[in-house]
Formats: structure tokens, sequence, C-alpha cells
């Protein structure tokens, strides 16, 4: 598949791809390196804006989505960016480099489940096609008065001390780290880590409060992920 960075396209066959991982400060970050040719074009001009178009779409500030394998992307920021001019014949030459922040891949897809449960102790279970755990999106909404709900993987429980109303919604944003109920902050009256999945699958547990209808919907939203 042709490699894609936001809405730039490469060239297929005149691009050379390589990635490596490294630990930088502490963290592991990725490197990726893409070389390539630049051909057919009709004037040194319209191949110096061709190079102008190519480093425009790969920002040095802002993350943007680089893909280099059929519905996956990496968020990558620039690095580093050489170019080469040849008049005779009339080709160009480039070597952009890039860093992965994060370091994973992921889906360009989510993953979408519903789960209708009616009973506090309710079980499912998720699974990712991905080799590294993925953290979920939750959106808990009540069919009726939720007391204290909870949610678990066995290791991590993510818990809201308070009371949902019938149609209320519990949103867990766990990219931003941030909970809301009905468009609320509420963070700071949860307490506990968002649940993961795991590649070799994992069963949540949702609870709640011995006073609550346990009757509700939890929509849960993920991406898988590789290293």
């Amino acid at each position: 598949m042709p490699v894609t960075l936001g809405s730039y396209t490469f060239s297929e066959p005149l691009t050379a791809v390589a990635e490596a991982l490294e630990e930088i400060g502490g963290r592991d970050a990725r490197q990726i390196r893409l070389q390539g040719m630049l051909a057919q074009f009709e004037t040194p001009e319209a191949l110096e804006a061709e190079f102008d178009a190519l480093l425009a779409a790969a920002s040095a500030s802002e993350a943007v989505a680089l893909s280099l394998r059929t519905g996956r992307q990496f968020f990558v920021r620039r690095t580093g960016f050489k170019r080469e001019l040849s008049r005779d014949p009339l080709v160009g030459a480039f070597t952009l480099q890039l860093e992965a922040l994060p370091a994973y891949e992921e889906t360009q897809a989510e993953t979408v489940v519903t789960w209708y449960f009616a009973a506090s102790g309710a079980t499912r279970n998720f699974t990712t096609a991905g080799n590294l755990a993925t953290v979920p999106a939750l959106e808990l909404q009540a069919a009726g008065v939720l007391v204290n709900p909870s949610v678990s993987d066995g290791a991590r429980t993510l818990s809201y001390d308070g009371t949902l109303a019938a149609g209320a919604v519990l949103l867990c944003d766990s990219a931003a780290g941030v909970v809301t109920l009905d468009g609320e902050d509420v963070t700071p009256y949860t307490s506990g880590v968002f649940p993961q999945i795991a590649p070799a699958g994992t069963v949540f547990t949702y609870t709640d409060a011995p006073d609550s209808s346990h009757a509700g919907i939890l929509i849960v939203r993920y991406r898988d992920r590789w290293w």
C-alpha cells in the first residue's frame, strides 16, 4: 500500500521506509526514516513545489497521522528533512526523519462494543488484535439509577463515587484522563485506574451499590495497538 502522511501520498515504488525503536530520556521512542525519489516533473519550479508540499505535510510541532500499513497509523512529528535536486535529469531525492509519539501503531478505525448489563457483577470479555494492551474510553448510560458504578479488568478498577440518575451519561475519556457526567467534569469524584484490554483478552466486570437499579449500557471504544 502507498505510504501516506496526512493528506500527502508518497510514490510507492520510489519510497523506502526504515523504523527503529530507541530509548530517549527514559522513554520509548520510534524513529521512522522515509527516503525516496521525486521524478517526472517538467520544471525545477514544479519539483521544488513538490518538495515544499512534502515538507508542509510533515509538521515539526503538530502530530500528523502516518500510515505505513493498511488500516494502521502512527502520529508523528518531523525531526529532520533533507532535499537534493538534480537538473539533468530532473529528479529529486529526499530523506525525511520522523518520531512517533506515542511510539505504538494503532488502527485508524475504532472498535465499538455495546454492552447491556442488568446486574452488579455482570461480566463481558473483550479482545484486541494488537500485540499491546489498549486503554478504552468508556461511556456508561444509566437505564435506571446507578449508585457508585465501577468497571474493572481484574487488576485495575475505575470507580465513580456518586449517583447517576436514569438517562444520565458518565463518559470516561482515557486519552485525556477526564471523567464527565452529562458534560460536567466529575474527575475529582472518581478513583482508581482506567481498565485495559490485553492482547490475550480481558474480562471486564461491572459493579455498583446494592441500592442501584443495576441496569444500563456500557459503550466501550478502543483501537488495537502494536509495537
